[in-house]
């Protein structure tokens, strides 16, 4: 699994700026900045999960995957969340399944890991993004693959 994965976005004033991506395929992981432009064509060639076009070419949340919402950094150590009901301050995003524990990484960087519960408790808040809840069961985006008529199956 080589995909990066969307964690904040960045502005300046009213304009978005670029986005912060994680690698988590290099050296433990590596954060890179990316234009709106650059992540439109990652998100065209599938390297980046969190982000789709909508059909005027825009990027959105990819809200199937189990991105509802990200943190948008207006200043230094500034964050706040593109939902404005949310309770969190901060976002944790999902990159690997180890065993029954995922690997995390929050918006301000930090790597844990949670035991499934953890997760299902952070979805309850709406403080966690590239999983879904199926039932019981967590699956985790990059699980997904998205099919022609907009019904999403299991890879």
């Amino acid at each position: 699994m080589d995909k990066k994965f969307i964690i904040n976005r960045v502005d300046l004033g009213q304009r978005v700026t670029g986005y912060e991506v994680f690698n988590p395929g290099v050296n433990g992981g590596e954060v890179l900045g990316m234009t709106a432009k650059q992540l439109s064509e990652a998100v065209k060639s599938s390297e980046v999960l969190g982000m789709v076009l909508d059909g005027s070419g825009a990027l959105k949340l990819d809200e199937a995957k189990g991105f509802r919402a990200i943190m948008v950094k207006t200043g230094v150590g500034t964050l706040t969340s593109t939902d404005p009901a949310a309770v969190a301050n901060l976002m944790y995003t999902v990159y690997r399944r180890d065993g029954e524990n995922y690997k995390v990484i929050s918006s301000r960087f930090g790597r844990q890991t949670f035991c499934a519960d953890k997760i299902k408790a952070l979805l309850d808040l709406g403080a966690v993004n590239g999983v879904v809840l199926d039932g019981d069961t967590i699956k985790c985006a990059w699980e997904w693959e998205e099919m022609p008529q907009g019904k999403t199956v299991k890879k």
